[in-house]
């Protein structure tokens, strides 16, 4: 796999219906064929509504209808605390 796009900021509309911005990394393999995408920088219970604006926004350009998508969700790092990500469904 490799770097696509790193920290490539992006604005979404939070459940709450205010605006926010996060940043997303994208895997890809050399045949295109699966991809990593990973969110931080917005709360996990946002998560799915970012993804929401990157299926709209982003995403289709960059990347082929066939294309199997892996998206994680960064916990943020806490004090002694290693990052942890959440997997998250693919329906939004």
């Amino acid at each position: 796999m490799h770097l696509l796009r790193q920290a490539h900021p992006f604005e979404y509309r939070t459940v709450g219906g205010l605006d926010a911005e996060a940043h997303a990394d994208l895997w890809i393999t050399v045949s295109g064929s699966r991809a990593v995408l990973v969110l931080s920088g917005c709360p996990l219970g946002d998560a799915a509504a970012a993804l929401n604006t990157l299926h709209h926004t982003w995403l289709p350009y960059l990347l082929r209808p066939n294309t199997q998508m892996l998206v994680l969700a960064l916990h943020p790092r806490r004090e002694g605390v290693k990052a942890r990500a959440l997997v998250l469904p693919l329906s939004a």
